[in-house]
């Protein structure tokens, strides 16, 4: 029997979106893998590959809809359809002839058959994914959490706001809707029966190393415009530790030759595929080789704590930065401005010499979304600009941003009859998921 972890899936979907926890997601892999891999497995007519592919497609689809989806408290109904969509869309053409011919064989076991106390595990497996569909949310998810996730009724009630008692009842009247719809389909049986197939055949274990190859591959394809960005504020030396503690985590779950073995054996026996078959090998094929790259390096588990909370330190000190810099900010609009020129009234002007680049909201990149800001502020005598506020933006999430990226820009100082003055300026800064404009170098202030 499974026991209950620690983290439920919401949390571990929020801690993924909101911090790119590789842990967590890799938690939310291993703890509903078999429910996918088997539902896969049942839709592909037992093609163990296909069933492999369709179990990756649906991990990639949960990391990238992670934020989105954290609002979930039971993912298990989600995985469910998102299964059930995979599968369809890569064997629509074939399923239909395989499903004729199974109906056909089902129709001829039940004209031999008169018992309805036993259940024939071959008759139910093409039809049971589609009965579960036509299911309410609720009746679909006491099922999933019972008898394809292994939870007791303790467990189910927990997770679906019920008594241990409201559970076994609810439990009870989804099964007995399940045995009412396969029966339209010509499949009868007893409700215990039913429940016995579905807790002895319906979950198929997960082949050995899928974990790693899925979590692996929904990690890469979930990171997004959002992890350039952020590469592209850290110093050489950061990018150098952080993309280290990357490299080996991204292949720390395949370290064992016996695992890569067997991926490389399995991967050689699928034929020449097309479409997003392809391309989901490839990012296999992969995988494997940072494995193998990674295995040749042999770094011991200290050296890999090392690194890892030397990462950690990294990512620390970049917030506490992004802190301090929102806390001048707010400082500097504070301070008394003084007599203020315009640019046409002095004897030379202000000179970007430290620019920064604006780093993009999260938020707006995982959306896609672009904006602009256009930002007003002083250049102090000091070359330090101050009271920055915003005159317009296309969106709020991109202000903040803004208005901490001109804070700590620094310039020579205007000069009026051989005085460092304070000068009024402005700025408009634009947002796109090409980094080239969002470089102020290539984006000066307008008076330049």
């Amino acid at each position: 029997m499974k026991k209950e972890s620690m983290k439920d899936d919401a949390t571990l979907l929020r801690n993924y979106a909101g911090n790119r926890s590789e842990s967590d997601f890799a938690e939310l892999v291993r703890r509903h893998v078999n429910l996918v891999y088997s539902s896969a497995l049942r839709q592909v007519n037992g093609n163990t590959h296909l069933a492999q592919d369709v179990t990756q497609s649906v991990f990639i689809d949960l990391a990238r809809k992670a934020a989105s989806l954290a609002k979930h408290e039971v993912l298990a109904g989600w995985l469910f359809t998102s299964t059930r969509f995979a599968a369809t869309k890569l064997m629509r053409g074939e399923q239909r002839r395989w499903r004729r011919e199974q109906e056909a064989e089902t129709m001829q076991t039940i004209s031999r058959s008169n018992s309805s106390d036993s259940l024939d595990w071959e008759r139910v497996r093409p039809v049971i994914d589609e009965a579960l569909a036509e299911l309410s949310e609720r009746d679909r998810e006491a099922i999933l959490l019972r008898y394809l996730e292994g939870y007791d009724f303790g467990q189910v009630g927990a997770k679906l706001s019920l008594s241990d008692n409201a559970a076994r009842m609810r439990v009870d009247r989804a099964i007995d809707k399940l045995r009412t719809l396969l029966a339209r389909r010509g499949v009868t049986s007893s409700t215990a029966a039913l429940s016995f197939a579905l807790s002895s055949q319906a979950v198929i274990a997960a082949p050995a190393g899928l974990v790693a190859v899925v979590t692996g591959a929904a990690l890469s394809a979930g990171g997004g415009a959002a992890a350039t960005l952020t590469f592209m504020s850290l110093t050489k030396l950061q990018i150098a530790v952080a993309g280290a503690v990357l490299v080996v985590g991204a292949g720390a779950y395949l370290m064992q030759d016996r695992n890569n073995d067997a991926l490389r054996a399995e991967l050689a026996g699928i034929p020449p595929p097309t479409g997003e078959i392809a391309e989901l090998q490839e990012s296999n094929r992969q995988l494997v080789k940072a494995a193998h790259d990674v295995s040749t390096l042999r770094v011991s588990d200290a050296e890999f704590a090392r690194l890892r909370a030397e990462a950690a330190e990294v990512q620390n000190r970049i917030k506490e930065n992004r802190a301090t810099a929102l806390r001048t900010a707010a400082v500097q609009q504070s301070l008394p401005i003084g007599k203020t020129y315009d640019i046409s009234q002095l004897d030379q002007k202000p000179k970007l010499v430290r620019p920064i680049q604006p780093i993009f909201p999260y938020k707006m990149s995982q959306a896609g979304i672009s904006g602009e800001v256009t930002v007003e502020f002083s250049i102090g005598p000091d070359g330090k600009v101050m009271d920055a506020r915003v005159l317009r933006s296309s969106d709020k999430e991109f202000e903040a941003s803004a208005l901490a990226t001109v804070s700590k820009w620094q310039f020579t100082p205007g000069q009026k009859d051989g005085q460092s003055v304070i000068t009024r300026a402005s700025q408009l800064i634009k947002y796109s998921l090409s980094t080239t404009s969002n470089d102020p170098q290539n984006n000066p202030p307008s008076w330049f």
